[in-house]
């Protein structure tokens, strides 16, 4: 049986270095796609990259957390900047859903202006379309504009969260991610995946070379370590080996 495998590199956009080890693990690993966050400080770079690289699907990393937002969000914002709180809001059930949903269609809009076409699919920075009320948002929008949305299945099933009419792929893993990162890790998320029976999975990760902007990142040398990790011969030939096709939000 043929399995896609979609190994998508977060947060395009967020500085130089991100995306040139981005574009380097799609040329010369195992990245098939990535996801921009259109408020990052190097989206206009990210954009004239993807030019030069058709083969790297792009979708849209829906931004919550980071950065300054596109519209007015007084609701959300902190000295006009967003940031992490938007967790304690959402536990107070505190969380401007109208605002995010104007921000939602503003990224949106600024992701088509910057990249000439619509995103391959939607996921969110810090996972933070996965909270219920944005969920119910990302999702309507998502399907009246008939583009995929990464679902992480296991909050997914543990929130309740309805996902009729969503396409996405059958799994997703997180897993890959943090100071143990390695061949060894990567080929065992794969392992899970095929014991569950799933015909497409999505692998996220976040291969970057280091730049200041990465220095300051509370994730920060694990990235280097990633690149090295997807761009290896012998991982690309042990998935290969796995019966999978490399793909992206396209195949599903």
């Amino acid at each position: 049986m043929e399995r896609i495998l979609i190994v998508n590199a977060d947060d395009f956009g967020l500085s130089r270095g991100q995306n040139y080890g981005i574009v380097e693990a799609c040329r010369n690993g195992l990245v098939t796609s990535t996801t921009a966050l259109v408020n990052g400080e190097a989206i206009v770079h990210a954009a004239g990259l993807s030019r030069t690289l058709p083969e790297l699907a792009v979708g849209m990393h829906f931004a919550l957390t980071l950065g300054k937002p596109l519209t007015a969000m007084p609701g959300l914002t902190r000295d006009g900047r967003l940031g992490k709180w938007l967790w304690e809001m959402a536990e107070a059930g505190a969380l401007p859903l109208d605002e995010i949903r104007r921000e939602l269609i503003a990224q949106y809009q600024r992701f088509i202006d910057l990249f000439g076409a619509a995103p391959t699919h939607i996921d969110s920075h810090r996972h933070v379309h996965m909270i219920p009320p944005v969920f119910a948002i990302v999702a309507a929008f998502a399907k009246e504009m008939g583009v995929p949305v990464r679902i992480d299945r296991a909050l997914q099933q543990r929130d309740g969260l309805e996902a009729a009419g969503l396409r996405s792929s059958d799994g997703f893993s997180s897993a890959f991610y943090g100071n143990g990162v390695s061949e060894a890790l990567f080929l065992e998320v794969l392992e899970t995946s095929i014991a569950a029976g799933e015909r497409s999975l999505e692998v996220m990760c976040h291969p970057a070379f280091v730049d200041n902007t990465i220095m300051g990142s509370a994730y920060c040398y694990p990235r280097l370590a990633e690149l090295e990790i997807l761009t290896s011969a012998s991982l690309q030939q042990e998935v290969a080996m796995k019966g999978y096709r490399l793909g992206s939000y396209r195949d599903v």
